[in-house]
């Protein structure tokens, strides 16, 4: 990918709409591969007719410049914030554009600028007490915000929906406390963090050779010193990122832990991520059904815990089958 592909990201006009003020950064559109044209400048007012003519061109997507990013991302993280202290109700369609922009803001800082702040993630995690419930009455609308976030890299798409489906499972489990909730969504949303720290992109190689494996196999511990100095992280979710590949078999790293060593959210986030991993389409395999997903991790049991694995087939096959 080129160096001016990097100096652009994606950004929401749908939640521009809430934001009253005058730009503080530039908005692009992306004409060729390589070529973007400014049409909003710092200090504009957006003329929505004008975004629409372009919209009915066929141009759905619109950028600000990697250096500007971090200004957007206020401008999210601060609507985010107003509704969730006043607890303003908001539409599914409203709550998954704010969930896939504060995840990609979020997901940015711990895995491009590897610069993670105590104010992202308490962004992250009021966005998440805010959409959980929304999300979670309605199974379909996290296939619409993964579909939402088509043009993201896997690990950000991959991060949202283990954090979604680890909430989902979690309730099925019977966890029903909103404090719990988050703390496994937030754990299911950073558990790779790690691997943004590695000096390859997993998601590229098939077949991992031994010094790979032995780098991956480190990621659980390089997303825990990433997050160990941030005020706002509690510790369990920490425990979620640290044993996200643990078995209950014993088979499972870093530490091998077995059974009850391992903390119960972290055997949901387990569940999600390899879930979620199996039914999403990779570089070098299709995607599997719901169906063959689950009978897998259903004869590979021992690298589960049974009883979530059977929420699981209950939570999605049975609706299914309904």
């Amino acid at each position: 990918m080129s160096r001016l592909e990097h100096a652009y990201i994606e950004i929401s006009l749908f939640l521009l709409k809430r934001f009253t003020k005058t730009l503080k950064f530039d908005i692009y559109v992306r004409r060729t591969e390589t070529d973007y044209t400014k049409i909003f400048r710092s200090g504009d007012s957006i003329d929505w007719d004008r975004v629409k003519i372009y919209t009915d061109k066929g141009i759905k997507v619109f950028y600000c410049t990697i250096s500007d990013y971090e200004v957007y991302g206020l401008y999210v993280e601060r609507v985010g914030y107003e509704l969730n202290q006043k607890q303003t109700p908001i539409s599914q369609a409203e709550a998954l554009e704010f969930m896939k922009e504060i995840v990609n803001y979020t997901m940015h800082e711990f895995t491009v600028k590897l610069m993670p702040t105590e104010r992202t993630v308490e962004a992250a995690a009021n966005m998440i007490s805010s959409c959980i419930d929304s999300l979670n009455r309605d199974p379909k609308a996290l296939i619409r915000l993964l579909s939402l976030m088509s043009h993201q890299p896997y690990l950000i798409k991959h991060s949202v929906a283990v954090s979604m489906f680890s909430v989902m499972l979690a309730k099925k489990a019977g966890i029903e406390s909103d404090s719990n909730l988050k703390i496994i969504a937030l754990g299911g949303l950073l558990h790779d963090v790690g691997e943004g720290q590695l000096d390859f992109d997993p998601e590229d190689v098939e077949i991992l050779d031994p010094e790979q494996r032995r780098m991956v196999w480190r990621h659980p511990e390089l997303g825990k010193q990433l997050l160990d100095g941030l005020k706002n992280i509690r510790s369990e979710v920490i425990q979620i990122v640290m044993q996200h590949h643990e078995q209950p078999n014993g088979h499972g790293y870093p530490n091998g832990l077995r059974g009850g060593e391992i903390y119960y959210p972290a055997k949901i986030v387990a569940v999600a991520d390899s879930f979620a991993s199996m039914i999403t389409k990779r570089s070098y395999r299709d995607a599997f059904t719901i169906e063959r997903a689950v009978i897998c991790m259903r004869e590979n049991q021992g690298k589960y815990d049974r009883a979530l694995i059977e929420h699981l087939h209950d939570l999605f096959l049975k609706k299914i089958a309904a």
